[in-house]
């Protein structure tokens, strides 16, 4: 008679001082391999990635004891020696001491590694922002991008045109300079603009980077590899959801991490979402010259006739007015359907919103942009989330294919938005949040990845 496999859940969580000159590396941690529960959020819409660890009193945590060689009345099986670069002969004994109010510090680093059965994924690394010892010790941490909020951003105004994410987190404008992390190397290739950035002395880089979300051009950080020695990269892109023909993410050569129903899923809120396209409004958005916000929105026209010439497949509604000293300067015309400041009721549609990439688009322009979205949404997709158990140990902003044969209308490919993982007491388990759906899949369970 066979006997199923038990896996067990494992973890490693290292604690100690950051070192000054390689902010990845800690300098003596301690190490904790049980806690009650671990939560980490992450989403590649947000620069800071958060970690809650919670501990039960009493605790264990393992350190590294340095002294000079004194073997009396020592157990010579826990003491171990190190030759120094100056010949000195040191001694590192193992010590176990229980958790307490003074074993955690704010600003310390920390690492954590997660997985099954002693294989171990690193899954976090950050910094102590706060901690509660009044009843389970709680320790709560931001991901490296903590140090961001500690560097002050220097001084630049660049042009509102040609101004390039290359340039502001490279040598030119220098914005990462000092801080330890470098720009990744798939976003160099996209070259992306970013219009015109303009900072005083009271932003820090964190409030720069998080200040481009608005464009819908996201900053959050991305690893090359697992190891624990190498500092991330700072990655910046468009979700597929912004522009066909921009940069997006993630490349597809990283996946699609394809994930079975009947094996990996745990849970699932997961809702097929079929939208009338006589009701959708796509609502486009995008900076002028005069450097102000306006937008336009397209809906389908309900009397469109395909045989006339004359008919528009499309209606330009809700479009914000241009001004006439705007028009002087600029030449930027008002869209059609602008011209009158009554507003079309659209509680009764499904709106979505674009952002355009162009800095100095005129109207007329940003509603062919808009009408070109429209055509490309995709009117089926799937709303909610799902719910894995810990075998991948996922980041945000990667590519899985959905496999279901009971519901073959979710099969597909879709993009990782948000990332909760739980560990504890009830599991290893993460949450994925599912908003875009990239493309169908034809892919069956006899196929691999």
């Amino acid at each position: 008679m066979d006997i199923s496999s038990v896996d067990v859940l494992s973890c490693h969580i290292r604690i100690g001082d950051a070192d000054a000159d390689n902010p990845i590396k800690i300098k003596n941690p301690i190490e904790i391999t049980e806690v009650s529960e671990i939560e980490i959020h992450e989403s590649y819409k947000k620069l800071i990635g958060t970690a809650k660890i919670t501990l039960p009193k009493g605790s264990i945590y393992k350190s590294t004891v340095i002294g000079a060689i004194t073997l009396e009345g020592v157990d010579a099986s826990l003491v171990t020696t190190e030759i120094m670069q100056d010949g000195v002969i040191i001694e590192k004994r193992a010590a176990q001491t229980a958790v307490n109010e003074n074993t955690f510090k704010v600003g310390q680093r920390i690492n954590i590694k997660l997985g099954y059965n002693g294989v171990l994924k690193n899954m976090f690394d950050g910094y102590i922002t706060a901690y509660n010892s009044d009843s389970n010790f709680q320790i709560d941490c931001e991901n490296m991008a903590y140090k961001l909020k500690l560097k002050q951003a220097p001084k630049l105004e660049t042009p509102i045109r040609g101004t390039k994410i290359n340039d502001l987190l490279g040598e030119k404008y220098s914005l990462l300079k000092d801080t330890g992390f470098k720009l990744h190397g798939d976003t160099k290739k996209f070259d992306i603009e970013i219009g015109k950035v303009k900072v005083t002395d009271n932003f820090t880089v964190a409030d720069i980077l998080n200040e481009w979300s608005k464009y819908k051009v996201y900053c959050f950080l991305k690893y090359d590899s697992n190891s624990e020695d190498e500092m991330p990269s700072i990655a910046v892109g468009r979700p597929y959801s912004s522009s066909k023909n921009q940069p997006v993410f993630p490349d597809e050569a990283t996946g699609p991490y394809q994930i079975r129903f009947d094996y990996h899923v745990a849970s699932n809120d997961l809702k097929v979402l079929k939208v009338d396209p006589k009701f959708l409004a796509v609502t486009g958005k995008a900076l002028g010259v005069d450097e102000k916000f306006f937008e336009v929105t397209i809906r389908l026209n309900p009397e469109y006739d395909p045989s006339s010439p004359s008919s528009k497949e499309f209606q330009t509604i809700n479009a914000t007015q241009i001004s006439k000293k705007t028009h002087k300067i600029t030449g930027n015309t008002t869209a059609e359907g602008a011209k009158t400041k009554t507003k079309v009721d659209l509680s009764t549609y499904t709106v979505v919103p674009y952002m355009s990439t162009r800095m100095g688009i005129s109207s007329d322009e940003l509603a062919e942009e808009t009408i070109e979205y429209f055509r490309s949404y995709n009117l089926n997709g799937i709303t909610g989330s799902v719910t894995i158990f810990g075998d991948f140990g996922l980041p945000t902003a990667v590519q899985i294919e959905l496999v279901d044969d009971r519901n073959p209308s979710k099969n597909g490919i879709y993009l990782v938005d948000e990332v909760t993982t739980t560990f504890g007491t009830n599991g290893y388990r993460q949450k994925l949040s599912l908003p875009y759906k990239i493309r169908g899949s034809k892919s069956t369970y006899g196929e691999g990845k």
